[in-house]
């Protein structure tokens, strides 16, 4: 069986991957006197890094940015790393796995549950982040993540995974609320990230088990421009996605 309070952050940081992986590493500094977190940042985020890692801490949780397709997830430099039946999707059984990746609800991640995941997180169609200014430099380029990534929060503080797609959900609301009503209703460029926000909250799904936590004492187990062919990645105005093959315009 995995090992509770153990966790995997696969953290690519080319082709835009940096502005989420930023907020994950900071969400990895506040909680790594709490569990064992082994990230695979930039570079070390290849295929066989992540396979070393997993298959020698055997992690309860497994998170992944990354571009992404219906049945693929790439990691650093848009390596593919998993996709539908192939032999890794074998390797997340018994776990808790959460791809901040386009499209991947849609058979990726069944497939994962089929093939014995606990729970997965992921996104249903294109998810859109915000760039404005460099990674993590305000909150305009952190609001989608810290609304999504809500889901390792809560799992890492403890919760069950139910409570923290509800989290993730609130969460979402909260960072609408920000734009809308809060510091942020202000910004030239509110309404943009207002709709980016709504569009993310709706394709944020979550499949399997709800009563699983990864941490010890726990619950035991029992709009614009997108990648084309995961091989280009263009951006226009703020927006862009984290991984498709069709464009919009």
């Amino acid at each position: 069986m995995p090992n509770r309070g153990t966790a995997v952050l696969i953290l690519p940081s080319k082709h835009y991957l940096e502005y989420g992986s930023c907020v994950m590493d900071k969400i990895a500094q506040q909680f790594k006197d709490k569990l064992k977190i082994i990230e695979l940042r930039g570079s070390d985020a290849n295929p066989s890094n992540i396979d070393s890692a997993i298959q020698n801490n055997d992690p309860m949780f497994v998170f992944g940015v990354g571009h992404g397709n219906v049945n693929i997830y790439t990691v650093e430099c848009m390596t593919p790393y998993m996709q539908v039946c192939d032999n890794r999707t074998r390797m997340m059984a018994n776990r808790v796995i959460h791809l901040n990746s386009c499209l991947t609800a849609q058979q990726l991640g069944p497939d994962l549950v089929n093939k014995g995941a606990l729970t997965y997180y992921g996104n249903f169609m294109e998810f859109y982040l915000l760039v404005r200014g460099p990674p993590c430099a305000s909150k305009f380029e952190t609001t989608v993540f810290d609304a999504e990534y809500t889901v390792e929060k809560s799992l890492f503080s403890g919760k069950t995974t139910g409570q923290a797609q509800n989290d993730r959900l609130k969460a979402y609301d909260d960072e609408i609320n920000y734009w809308t009503n809060g510091p942020g209703a202000s910004d030239p460029e509110a309404y943009l990230a207002v709709q980016v926000l709504t569009i993310d909250k709706n394709i944020a799904k979550m499949l399997g088990r709800d009563n699983v936590t990864i941490t010890s004492g726990g619950v035991s187990p029992s709009l614009l421009y997108a990648l084309a062919a995961l091989t280009t990645f263009a951006t226009f105005g703020y927006v862009s996605y984290i991984g498709t093959i069709r464009k919009k315009v």
